[in-house]
């Protein structure tokens, strides 16, 4: 009998410690995704966006830690949705640290090739539209805030159109057939530095505007859409691969030599004679609203 009062005297010790001690209460972190003004702008991965309801899946990094450290990550920590008031809704739930540890994000669109050391590596089309967010104060469990992730472009769009000089020339030239552009197509983004470079491997490609490499646009004397491309950034001139229905592939080179990320490139393609050239312009404008 002794031996059951001592168990039963020990359980009660037992739960007594535990009722005393005080737990820190559990911290959730909450998440928002908002615009930035100007050329750059929240966007969804395929194609120029310019609307929250249009994000989808944004996907996130964490760094727990004094500084942000992503280098060990070889996937995205978890996922989330963006609402059409910028709140944005984890695939899990988090939580801060209750020894006051600072956490660090960084979010990314559209979903990775690949991962690996914190280095995510995307392969495009030239319709995808590279995001990435960066909340440089994420808080900590004494100081929590709602993180804000700032997205903008890490990509050059361009938008093309056509018009003849005349209907002569119209008519010499058939129809529009394709616009190319060569571009790397396998990119780096570096979590830490924020910054989107060319792969070691880059897989230069002719990429076409969005109308397709295969195109039966009409060249009219009135300018039409020829389609939009989004390429990485660069520092040297703009060539131009076009062909027509009654020509063969022109090689054109445009008055464009440095194209910066988060930037709108209109380039206006003037068709004249029969096949005597086609001069080129160009305009830049901020990232569409």
């Amino acid at each position: 009998m002794k031996k059951h009062w001592d168990i039963l005297f020990l359980t009660f010790l037992f739960l007594s410690g535990c009722g005393q001690k005080d737990l820190p209460e559990a911290v959730p972190i909450a998440f928002k995704a908002h615009f930035k003004l100007g050329t750059e702008v929240n966007v969804y991965s395929k194609a120029p966006v310019t609307n929250l309801t249009d994000m989808g899946t944004i996907y996130i990094c964490r760094s727990d830690g004094s500084i942000a450290d992503f280098s060990s990550l070889s996937q995205p920590s978890f996922t989330g949705t963006v609402q059409s008031n910028g709140t944005v809704t984890p695939s899990a739930l988090q939580y801060y640290q209750s020894d006051g540890t600072a956490v660090h994000f960084r979010s990314f669109r559209p979903q990775a090739w690949s991962m690996e050391d914190g280095v995510v590596n995307f392969r495009i089309t030239g319709q995808e539209d590279i995001m990435s967010g960066i909340c440089w104060n994420a808080g900590s469990y004494f100081n929590p805030v709602t993180v804000t992730f700032s997205f903008s472009h890490l990509l050059t769009q361009l938008d093309f159109e056509v018009i003849a000089e005349s209907q002569a020339a119209a008519n010499a030239w058939g129809t529009l057939t394709y616009i190319k552009v060569a571009a790397p197509t396998s990119l780096d983004l570096y979590l830490d530095a924020n910054v989107l470079t060319e792969n070691s491997e880059p897989l230069e490609q002719e990429l076409p505007t969005s109308l397709g490499d295969n195109a039966t646009l009409t060249i009219g004397t009135a300018v039409t859409p020829a389609g939009n491309l989004m390429i990485p950034s660069r520092s040297a001139q703009l060539i131009l691969k076009v062909k027509t229905s009654n020509s063969d592939e022109l090689t054109v080179p445009t008055n464009l030599w440095y194209i910066a990320p988060g930037n709108i490139h209109k380039i206006t393609l003037t068709f004249r004679g029969i096949a005597t050239g086609i001069p080129i312009t160009a305009t830049l404008s901020g990232w569409p609203e």
